[in-house]
């Protein structure tokens, strides 16, 4: 090795942070006070009593008003743009297009190739070709349709398989590749070729959009020192600034991103502040007036990022007695115009990846094929969404698992015991399971809790006219905690007050989650007080460390981790002076609810601000920071072997339905999801995280769908986009397993995005299992179950 490389390596030792993960688990369950309570969510009561300002409700006296005006074709060349009469137009303060960017013309959560403003081409219907800043959203819409622009319409490409051929229309000039990655493990042809039954399968998803409740909208306000401050509803706010600074030219300090309370999220607002915090800054920067800019329902549809839809082939290998030997896979990942969260960030992050690594399925397989193939379109582009890759695969390996075990004769439950995972199994990615795997426990729980045998056998017509058919399902499902990434981690700050009283600093943002009461539950727990001693700074890049985004099941985790780090140096000055107070070695002194006690004789104690009060008086550290990655990621991008993911949650769902055969119709009359989650630090908060979980998958499964002709998107508003009301949701009945982390804050290990991916596939299972018919093509609609007992060969005869 040259010298020089040794020196490198000199530096990097050097500069990375050693982390001791031991004593971040070292706790007794029965001494847990704070954590593992189902403390009331801090945001509640604003909420319920509507004091809770969300974007709409910031009074924007004084501000312009930003739109955008957009391409209506999917792939077209701007030939010129005429802002003439948009700029005479009295109350236009601004219109900008490409040529007004003072900085990088493009912006994207990991390649910037999205333009800011499109110079000279677009590549989607929603593109955006000129902006406006006006006195009134009135006037910056009447200048919208001032504005001439000349385009020379282009072919256009709408399927990746079409995308990928050599005389395809290249919607960006490197090709529409935009990613290729496999997996391999052993030999696939040889496990083939010793398998008893072989299956092959095609499974199709759409475009989803997010509907979130509360539209984006973002301000951009110039500061008098030449800072911008863009505050919205975002997922990332330090991503947010990472792409507004280089497009303004600036450098990042003088860009500030601040989280206002959002209304929904999961996933699509880490890209669409991007897109908006762009260009109202860029408003913003060009007239010196404070900017807001607020889309409508249909603007979000066309505009911002959906979750993408795959064309996923699989064939899979057993022995007669169920025993998988072979998986093959190939991913037609669309992504869409632009890049956003889809391709690789090594060696493990973006959503394409993380599907091709959960694509065989939490199973035991020695012979493993995967190719994934990732295209640019000229449709929208794909981005997070909850489950980010995991819920379309899920629905490809969850039902042929299904299909397989009725070719080979067995039930559904015995193919799963068979073959999931457990402690010590190793995965596609030969990766060994060696803590925390708590799948097979969770399909135990789940079928008691389900009473699977019973069901499972009292499926059949359920009406005298033969007319509805009873049946049930089950889906299986792992999640990676964190995303993948060597630039994974996050920071926290703790101060004490000297009244005891503590902040909270931490860049993680609250989207409905309840990150806000449990961050502050795990700071609590840590110092020795209660929840509501601890207020949480809301995140604001000027003032919280680096957090990373809000993405990947990551907060409690990595999170929760470095807030005890940062508890932990507080707590040395604290344990320091209860010390000398009680007079007494510090390693007898306990920490709880206000008060620090002497463990072997608990009547003798100080109260927790007495000793915070010393601390400010002798002036002992009373601010802590805490900083905590992960263990590295790896995945070889030649074989895709390696460990991607640090440790995983697992979980299993069971649905019974009813469908009806004569039109199609599906009613989901119960519902269990068991899940292994390591340590549910706030458990009542965890099961509403599972209820909504359920019941996006339930919609992923039976009517979402964003239709899309000829590049335009004809389903634009809630009216027509359908989603699950409280009507369609049946009672759903959690079950939380703690098979511990040991890399966790106590245990815990992430669920946000879980619990809607194994819900999709087991109401399609259960559908299956109802009518004969299998829906591979979703949604399951009414339409589409009926056209699958006809293809099936007609309703069953018992």
């Amino acid at each position: 090795m040259s010298k020089n490389s040794d020196e490198k390596k000199k530096v990097k030792v050097l500069t990375k942070e050693r982390t001791d993960f031991l004593p971040l688990i070292r706790f007794r369950e029965a001494e847990l006070a704070v954590a593992g309570q189902s403390v009331t969510r801090t945001d509640d009561p604003l909420k319920v009593t509507g004091k809770l300002k969300f974007g709409a409700d910031y009074l924007q006296e004084g501000f312009l008003h930003g739109k955008i005006l957009r391409s209506p074709y999917p792939h077209a060349l701007i030939r010129s743009i005429d802002t003439t009469e948009a700029e005479k137009l009295e109350g236009v303060v601004a219109v900008l297009t490409a040529k007004d960017v003072p900085g990088r013309n493009g912006f994207g959560a990991i390649i910037p190739d999205q333009p800011v403003i499109c110079g000279d081409k677009v590549r989607f219907v929603g593109d955006g070709v000129a902006l406006v800043a006006a006195e009134t959203e009135r006037i910056a819409q009447e200048a919208l349709a001032l504005i001439q622009v000349q385009y020379e319409a282009l072919p256009a490409v709408f399927d990746p398989r079409d995308a990928l051929k050599d005389d395809a229309p290249k919607v960006h000039d490197k090709g529409n590749l935009l990613s290729y990655d496999k997996l391999r493990k052993g030999d696939v042809e040889k496990g083939f070729a010793e398998a008893d039954v072989i299956l092959e399968r095609t499974y199709q998803v759409p475009f989803l959009e997010h509907a979130y409740m509360e539209p984006d909208m973002v301000m951009a306000v110039p500061q008098p020192n030449g800072t911008m401050l863009v505050e919205g509803p975002m997922q990332a706010p330090f991503t947010v600034r990472r792409n507004v600074a280089p497009v303004l030219g600036l450098p990042i300090n003088m860009v500030r991103c601040r989280q206002i309370h959002m209304g929904g999220g999961f996933g699509g607002k880490e890209d669409s502040p991007i897109d908006l915090g762009c260009r109202a800054a860029l408003l913003a920067y060009h007239t010196g007036q404070p900017v807001v800019m607020a889309l409508e329902r249909e603007e979000v549809t066309l505009q911002t990022a959906k979750r993408h839809p795959m064309i996923m082939e699989v064939k899979i290998g057993a022995k007669k007695d169920g025993a998988l030997v072979a998986f093959e896979g190939v991913i037609y990942d669309e992504q869409g115009a632009y890049a956003s969260l889809g391709p690789r960030i090594p060696p493990a992050g973006g959503s394409h990846v993380h599907a091709m690594v959960m694509m065989p399925g939490p199973y035991v397989i020695p012979n493993v094929k995967v190719d994934a193939y990732l295209c640019y379109t000229n449709h929208p582009y794909g981005g997070a969404m909850r489950g980010f890759g995991a819920p379309q695969v899920h629905i490809a390996h969850e039902q042929i698992m299904d299909e397989l075990a009725l070719d080979l004769g067995v039930s559904p439950m015995e193919i799963r015991q068979k073959n999931a995972f457990e402690l010590g199994s190793d995965t596609a990615t030969g990766q060994v399971l060696d803590q925390s795997v708590g799948l097979k426990e969770t399909l135990d729980a789940c079928a008691d809790a389900f009473e699977w045998d019973r069901r499972f056998k009292e499926t059949g017509y359920i009406d005298e006219e033969r007319t509805k058919r009873r049946g049930v399902g089950i889906g299986m499902g792992w999640y990676r905690t964190s995303v993948g990434t060597m630039g994974d981690a996050c920071g926290a700050n703790v101060h004490l007050h000297e009244d005891g009283s503590v902040l909270l600093y931490t860049g993680i943002t609250e989207m409905g989650q309840g990150s806000f009461t449990v961050l502050p539950q795990i700071c609590a727990e840590e110092l020795g007080v209660r929840p509501e001693d601890v207020r949480l700074v809301q995140p604001d890049t000027d003032l919280v460390p680096e957090s990373g985004p809000t993405v990947g099941s990551r907060s409690t985790t990595l999170m929760g981790n470095a807030i005890i780090m940062a508890a932990r140096q507080v707590k040395a000055s604290l344990v320091e002076a209860a010390s000398e107070m009680l007079n007494i070695p510090s390693e007898r002194l306990e920490f709880r609810d206000r008060k620090v006690y002497d463990r072997d004789n608990p009547g003798t104690s100080v109260e927790f601000k007495q000793v915070a009060t010393r601390c400010m008086a002798t002036g002992r550290r009373l601010i802590g920071q805490g900083w905590w990655a992960p263990p590295a990621p790896s995945l070889d991008p030649e074989t895709g072997q390696g460990n991607p993911y640090f440790v995983y949650t697992y979980s299993t769902h069971m649905a019974q339905v009813v469908v009806d055969v004569e039109t199609g119709e599906v009613e989901i009359e119960y519902y269990v999801a068991a899940f292994d989650v390591g340590k549910a630090i706030n458990p009542r908060a965890l099961e509403g995280q599972i209820e909504g979980g359920v019941a996006m998958g339930l919609g992923y499964a039976l009517m979402e769908e964003v239709v899309v002709q000829d590049g335009v998107i004809q389903n634009t508003n809630l009216q027509d986009y359908l989603i699950p009301t409280a009507l369609d949701v049946p009672d759903i009945q959690p079950v939380i397993l703690e098979m511990a982390n040991e890399l966790g804050p106590y245990g815990a290990k992430g669920i946000g995005e879980m619990p809607n991916i194994p819900a999709t596939p087991a109401i399609l299972n259960a559908i299956s299992n109802a009518c004969g018919g299998r829906v591979r093509s979703l949604p399951a609609d009414p339409e589409k179950v009926f056209l699958a007992i006809k293809e099936a060969g007609g309703p069953p005869k018992n």
